[in-house]
Protein backbone atom coordinates (compact mmCIF):
# COMPACT_ATOMS: atom_id res chain seq x y z
CA UNK A 1 0.00 0.00 0.00
CA UNK A 2 1.49 3.39 -1.15
CA UNK A 3 1.85 6.39 1.77
CA UNK A 4 -0.70 8.12 0.21
CA UNK A 5 -3.29 5.32 0.63
CA UNK A 6 -2.63 4.91 4.31
CA UNK A 7 -3.22 8.81 4.80
CA UNK A 8 -6.10 8.36 3.73
CA UNK A 9 -7.37 5.32 4.79
CA UNK A 10 -8.37 5.65 7.99
CA UNK A 11 -10.98 8.68 7.15
CA UNK A 12 -13.96 7.60 7.17
CA UNK A 13 -16.24 8.44 3.48
CA UNK A 14 -19.54 9.23 5.49
CA UNK A 15 -21.34 8.66 8.77
CA UNK A 16 -24.81 7.77 10.01
CA UNK A 17 -26.74 10.43 11.99
CA UNK A 18 -27.48 7.97 14.28
CA UNK A 19 -23.80 7.13 14.68
CA UNK A 20 -22.85 10.86 15.00
CA UNK A 21 -25.86 11.16 17.58
CA UNK A 22 -24.04 8.56 19.86
CA UNK A 23 -20.31 10.47 20.10
CA UNK A 24 -19.68 12.72 23.32
CA UNK A 25 -19.91 16.36 22.86
CA UNK A 26 -16.89 18.37 21.54
CA UNK A 27 -17.01 21.83 23.47
CA UNK A 28 -14.04 24.55 23.21
CA UNK A 29 -12.60 25.05 26.52
CA UNK A 30 -9.90 27.89 25.76
CA UNK A 31 -10.52 32.16 26.60
CA UNK A 32 -13.78 33.68 24.91
CA UNK A 33 -13.48 37.21 24.49
CA UNK A 34 -16.60 39.65 23.53
CA UNK A 35 -16.54 42.70 21.81
CA UNK A 36 -20.20 45.02 21.71
CA UNK A 37 -18.93 48.76 21.59
CA UNK A 38 -16.26 50.37 19.07
CA UNK A 39 -13.50 50.33 21.47
CA UNK A 40 -13.86 46.70 22.16
CA UNK A 41 -14.00 45.97 18.57
CA UNK A 42 -10.88 48.02 18.35
CA UNK A 43 -9.03 46.35 20.52
CA UNK A 44 -9.51 43.17 19.52
CA UNK A 45 -9.56 42.99 16.07
CA UNK A 46 -5.75 44.23 16.86
CA UNK A 47 -4.94 41.04 18.48
CA UNK A 48 -6.35 39.00 15.24
CA UNK A 49 -4.23 41.07 12.86
CA UNK A 50 -1.06 39.00 13.86
CA UNK A 51 -2.61 35.66 13.26
CA UNK A 52 -2.33 33.73 10.00
CA UNK A 53 -5.05 30.99 10.37
CA UNK A 54 -8.34 31.90 12.24
CA UNK A 55 -11.29 29.92 12.39
CA UNK A 56 -14.77 32.14 11.21
CA UNK A 57 -18.54 32.13 11.76
CA UNK A 58 -21.55 34.20 11.94
CA UNK A 59 -24.58 33.93 13.24
CA UNK A 60 -27.67 35.25 12.43
CA UNK A 61 -31.35 35.25 14.10
CA UNK A 62 -33.41 32.70 12.19
CA UNK A 63 -36.63 34.09 10.44
CA UNK A 64 -39.48 31.45 10.58
CA UNK A 65 -41.52 32.92 8.43
CA UNK A 66 -41.29 33.64 4.40
CA UNK A 67 -38.93 36.92 3.62
CA UNK A 68 -35.85 38.22 3.70
CA UNK A 69 -33.25 36.67 6.29
CA UNK A 70 -32.31 38.77 9.49
CA UNK A 71 -28.72 40.34 9.07
CA UNK A 72 -25.95 38.87 11.01
CA UNK A 73 -26.10 39.35 14.72
CA UNK A 74 -22.61 38.06 15.60
CA UNK A 75 -19.13 37.52 13.88
CA UNK A 76 -17.16 34.61 15.45
CA UNK A 77 -13.16 34.39 14.79
CA UNK A 78 -11.22 31.91 16.69
CA UNK A 79 -7.39 30.80 17.00
CA UNK A 80 -6.23 27.62 18.50
CA UNK A 81 -7.07 28.93 21.99
CA UNK A 82 -9.51 32.21 21.52
CA UNK A 83 -12.45 32.68 20.14
CA UNK A 84 -13.13 36.19 19.20
CA UNK A 85 -17.08 37.01 19.44
CA UNK A 86 -18.38 40.56 17.81
CA UNK A 87 -22.05 41.97 17.81
CA UNK A 88 -22.77 43.17 14.75
CA UNK A 89 -26.59 43.68 16.16
CA UNK A 90 -27.65 46.58 16.20
CA UNK A 91 -24.89 48.74 15.44
CA UNK A 92 -24.55 46.93 12.35
CA UNK A 93 -21.28 47.79 11.42
CA UNK A 94 -18.29 45.85 10.98
CA UNK A 95 -15.59 48.60 11.27
CA UNK A 96 -11.70 47.53 11.72
CA UNK A 97 -12.79 43.87 10.84
CA UNK A 98 -12.85 44.94 7.80
CA UNK A 99 -9.20 45.30 7.55
CA UNK A 100 -9.14 41.39 8.80
CA UNK A 101 -11.65 40.44 6.16
CA UNK A 102 -9.68 41.57 3.07
CA UNK A 103 -6.06 40.10 4.06
CA UNK A 104 -5.44 37.73 1.89
CA UNK A 105 -2.15 37.05 4.03
CA UNK A 106 -4.86 35.83 7.34
CA UNK A 107 -6.48 32.88 6.52
CA UNK A 108 -10.29 32.52 7.21
CA UNK A 109 -11.71 29.15 7.61
CA UNK A 110 -15.43 27.75 7.99
CA UNK A 111 -18.22 25.94 5.89
CA UNK A 112 -20.61 27.76 3.60
CA UNK A 113 -18.08 30.77 3.35
CA UNK A 114 -19.87 32.25 0.53
CA UNK A 115 -23.35 32.87 1.83
CA UNK A 116 -21.97 34.53 5.18
CA UNK A 117 -19.83 36.74 3.09
CA UNK A 118 -22.93 37.79 1.02
CA UNK A 119 -24.93 38.16 4.40
CA UNK A 120 -21.67 40.77 5.69
CA UNK A 121 -21.60 42.45 2.53
CA UNK A 122 -25.22 43.89 3.28
CA UNK A 123 -23.96 45.36 6.26
CA UNK A 124 -20.99 46.93 4.84
CA UNK A 125 -19.14 46.65 1.30
CA UNK A 126 -15.92 44.75 1.64
CA UNK A 127 -13.29 42.74 -0.78
CA UNK A 128 -13.07 39.28 0.85
CA UNK A 129 -9.75 37.70 1.17
CA UNK A 130 -7.72 34.49 2.41
CA UNK A 131 -11.29 32.89 2.50
CA UNK A 132 -10.56 28.89 2.49
CA UNK A 133 -14.22 26.64 2.72
CA UNK A 134 -13.81 23.43 4.44
CA UNK A 135 -15.83 21.55 1.62
CA UNK A 136 -13.44 21.76 -1.38
CA UNK A 137 -10.66 20.54 1.08
CA UNK A 138 -13.22 17.37 2.48
CA UNK A 139 -13.98 16.67 -1.25
CA UNK A 140 -10.31 16.82 -2.50
CA UNK A 141 -10.01 14.38 0.56
CA UNK A 142 -13.11 12.01 -0.78
CA UNK A 143 -15.04 12.46 2.27
CA UNK A 144 -18.61 12.90 1.04
CA UNK A 145 -20.51 14.68 3.77
CA UNK A 146 -19.07 18.43 4.52
CA UNK A 147 -21.12 19.86 7.16
CA UNK A 148 -18.77 20.93 10.13
CA UNK A 149 -20.75 17.91 12.07
CA UNK A 150 -20.23 15.26 9.90
CA UNK A 151 -16.89 16.36 9.55
CA UNK A 152 -15.92 17.06 13.56
CA UNK A 153 -17.42 13.33 13.89
CA UNK A 154 -15.44 12.16 11.12
CA UNK A 155 -12.06 13.72 12.35
CA UNK A 156 -12.37 14.19 16.02
CA UNK A 157 -15.23 11.19 17.14
CA UNK A 158 -16.75 13.73 18.89
CA UNK A 159 -20.72 15.16 18.48
CA UNK A 160 -20.67 19.30 18.07
CA UNK A 161 -24.08 20.61 18.96
CA UNK A 162 -26.37 22.09 17.65
CA UNK A 163 -29.00 22.89 20.01
CA UNK A 164 -28.27 26.97 19.33
CA UNK A 165 -28.24 27.03 16.33
CA UNK A 166 -31.62 28.39 15.54
CA UNK A 167 -32.00 30.64 19.03
CA UNK A 168 -32.34 34.22 19.38
CA UNK A 169 -28.69 35.78 18.48
CA UNK A 170 -29.90 39.06 18.70
CA UNK A 171 -30.98 39.25 22.46
CA UNK A 172 -28.82 40.92 25.08
CA UNK A 173 -27.06 39.14 26.67
CA UNK A 174 -26.60 35.81 25.01
CA UNK A 175 -27.00 32.95 27.47
CA UNK A 176 -24.15 30.94 28.12
CA UNK A 177 -24.47 28.05 25.53
CA UNK A 178 -24.68 30.17 22.80
CA UNK A 179 -21.93 31.53 23.58
CA UNK A 180 -20.02 28.50 23.79
CA UNK A 181 -21.71 27.22 20.51
CA UNK A 182 -21.13 30.78 18.67
CA UNK A 183 -17.15 29.63 19.73
CA UNK A 184 -17.05 26.29 19.48
CA UNK A 185 -18.22 26.61 15.58
CA UNK A 186 -15.06 28.81 15.03
CA UNK A 187 -12.62 27.21 16.67
CA UNK A 188 -13.88 23.87 15.27
CA UNK A 189 -13.80 25.28 11.85
CA UNK A 190 -9.66 25.74 12.16
CA UNK A 191 -8.94 22.87 13.77
CA UNK A 192 -10.27 21.03 11.19
CA UNK A 193 -8.75 23.47 8.44
CA UNK A 194 -5.27 22.31 9.86
CA UNK A 195 -6.46 19.00 10.06
CA UNK A 196 -7.18 18.62 6.40
CA UNK A 197 -4.63 20.34 4.67
CA UNK A 198 -1.82 18.59 6.43
CA UNK A 199 -3.68 15.50 5.13
CA UNK A 200 -3.59 17.26 1.79
CA UNK A 201 0.26 17.91 2.16
CA UNK A 202 1.09 14.65 2.63
CA UNK A 203 -0.99 13.43 -0.37
CA UNK A 204 0.59 15.65 -2.84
Amino acid sequence: MSENSRANEDIPKRLEKEEINELPLIRFHGAIKFAEDSKSFLRLAEKLRKQRVLGFDIECKPNFKRGPNNPPALIQLATSDQAFLFRLYPIMKLGPLVKILEDPKIIKTGVAIKDDLHNLQKIESFTPAGFEDLAPLAQSLKIEQTGLRNLTAIFFKQRLSKSAQLSNWQKRPLSPSQINYAATDAWISRELYLIMKARLDMLS
